[in-house]
């Protein structure tokens, strides 16, 4: 019953109108007094109080006349002033019917321009402030002259039109569905009335019909500008959307390769390990923070610096002493170091800045690198240093990528610039193609920084590796498995401690450290682990993630990414609704 009951509210609450249809006519006396008789049908679900319609005056002109009613007497009239016109309101007779139509009239007093050589009704009759679209408008109007080959007119947004007729003195159309927050307007012109009299007619100076012309030939040409623009627009978001296809068959598909094992159990190239990581881990050529770590622990494994684990006594808030396990970094100053490349010197010269008489706490050592951006910097200048030592066209070509990202780029300033100048060139209520341009534009815009995105953080996705390249890749990748693979481990595990030693420096430089580490555990017996290398910081997982986080307080607190890596101008319209 609760179900039922949950399933029955939504509908027993849902309240909404829709705008089914609208007759307008609308006569312009010899005078030049505009009369406008209007009927819009209304629909309803659930309960509403009333519909209005608002109605503004012409610029130098005012609205007299005011009456209105529902057909079927389903509504009692009233009407208020608002700024510059007035609301004319039906206040629904209650249940709420489920169709009205509600029907206005109203006189324009000096809506009529009057010029030296033709008049001008240059009339809104729909205006861009009803909330909900009209489903179709019919409109009559009238005009003072016996010879409908004087008259001219124009429709627009002409989008809107369905069909439109003269015969003799009444141009009448009919419109398909306008949409909310749109206007329809026509703009005729017909030989000057007799004697204008101001107190009916807005009186110009001048000849009107050479400016309306130009006027209208120039919408003209803008609307042919703005048919251009969609179909180039059409022609953006396709290539937008294909040209990531052809860089990728013509630069992103991978070369075949005679190799075919599916593990590979032993470190496949003597590469050092930052080298590893730059090439699988990082942007190609840069590696990851894991890189540095793993250079550390390489240099551990060399015996260039050792790693104890002890303990210390800490006081908790000044007061009780409690004992913690620490990791004291040893240099070993009488090691031959000749043999180290420029990266490894480097990282092995910082750690030993900061120790007194070659040994220093890992925690004091971090705090020291958090303190200023020297750790930052030297970071992003040890990247580079790696990338020199790697033969990067050797192994993988970027092509793909930089023309992506070039194109991408291209395409996401196009848009940009397109929309600051379509936007203030062409309205889109004058102009309804436009708003389809803005979709394509907007689809293409983000596709493109989508494609932005993408490729920077992902430079293998469109580039592709070369045959060495990609052995390379399908070697370490294959060893990476291995180390991951319990099974595979425990069925091959390597010969000696030293063997795990010098596979868990891969390991940190290929981002699998945990795994590797918990299967080391479960398969080398325990008086074999205890003289691993490593042995200390095994159960001391700070020290190694301790590095990420004294880079990034070392980071310039001021980086927000860490650092690394004419027409249109009738009067009437106005707008209405339902409440």
């Amino acid at each position: 019953m609760l179900l039922i009951l949950l399933f029955m509210t939504p509908a027993a609450h849902a309240r909404d109108y829709s705008l089914e249809s609208g007759n307008a006519n609308i006569t312009v006396q010899s005078n030049g007094l505009v009369q406008v008789e209007e009927s819009i049908t209304y629909t309803f679900v659930g309960t509403f109080n009333e519909v209005f319609r608002r109605v503004y005056s012409p610029p130098d002109g005012y609205i007299t006349n005011i009456r209105g009613y529902c057909v079927d007497r389903l509504c009692t009239f009233d009407v208020i002033s608002v700024p510059g016109g007035y609301e004319l309101i039906g206040k629904l007779s209650q249940p709420t019917p489920q169709e009205i139509t509600f029907v206005v009239s109203y006189d324009y007093y000096r809506g009529l321009k009057v010029y030296d050589d033709v008049s001008e009704l240059h009339y809104k009759m729909w205006g861009d402030e009803w909330e909900k679209p009209l489903n179709g408008l019919t409109a009559n109007i009238t005009l003072p002259i016996q010879d409908g080959d004087t008259v001219r007119y124009w429709l627009h947004p002409d989008t809107f039109a369905k069909q439109s007729i003269l015969n003799e003195n009444v141009i009448t159309i009919s419109t398909n569905t306008i949409p909310s927050r749109e206007y329809y307007e026509i703009r005729a012109v017909f030989p000057r009335i007799d004697s204008p009299d101001s107190n009916f007619v807005s009186l110009q100076k001048g000849n009107g019909l050479d400016k309306i012309l130009a006027i209208e030939k120039k919408h003209e040409t803008k609307k042919a500008i703005a048919n251009i623009i969609y179909y180039f627009s059409i022609l953006l978001a396709a290539i937008v959307v294909l040209f990531p296809i052809f860089i990728y068959l013509k630069y992103g598909r991978e070369p075949k390769i005679d190799y075919f094992s599916l593990y590979e159990r032993e470190p496949p190239t003597n590469s050092k390990p930052a080298v590893v990581n730059a090439i699988m881990m990082g942007k190609i050529g840069i590696p990851t923070l894991d890189g540095f770590v793993a250079t550390v622990m390489d240099l551990v494994y060399h015996d260039y610096i050792s790693l104890h684990d002890i303990k210390t006594d800490k006081k908790y808030l000044g007061l009780i002493n409690h004992e913690v396990e620490e990791v004291m970094i040893e240099i070993k100053e009488d090691t031959d170091i000749s043999d180290l490349q420029d990266f490894e010197m480097d990282v092995y010269s910082l750690l030993k800045r900061y120790t007194t008489d070659g040994q220093i706490l890992w925690s004091e050592m971090k705090e020291e690198l958090g303190k200023d951006t020297k750790f930052y910097d030297f970071i992003n200048n040890w990247n580079q240093k790696v990338k020199n030592q790697i033969k990067i066209d050797r192994l993988f070509i970027s092509k793909g990528n930089t023309y992506l990202i070039a194109f991408s780029s291209v395409i996401f300033l196009i848009v940009i610039l397109g929309y600051i100048i379509i936007s203030n060139y062409f309205p889109s209520n004058q102009f309804p193609i436009i708003t389809n341009v803005m979709v394509l534009g907007v689809f293409s815009a983000i596709l493109a920084f989508i494609l932005i995105i993408f490729t920077a953080a992902n430079e293998k996705g469109l580039g592709r590796w070369t045959p060495e390249g990609r052995l390379f890749s399908k070697r370490w990748d294959n060893f990476n498995k291995y180390m991951v693979d319990f099974s595979a481990l425990e069925e091959h595990p390597p010969e000696s401690i030293k063997i795990w030693d010098q596979y868990m420096v891969y390991a940190l430089s290929l981002g699998v450290a945990k795994k590797a580490l918990k299967n080391m555990s479960l398969i080398v017996p325990s008086d074999q682990f205890s003289t691993s290398h490593f042995h200390g910081v095994y159960y001391n997982s700070v020290f190694i993630s301790g590095f990420s986080s004294a880079y990034t307080s070392s980071s310039p607190k001021s980086s927000s990414g860490g650092g690394v890596g004419g027409v249109g101008g009738g009067f009437g319209g106005g707008g209405g609704g339902a409440r």
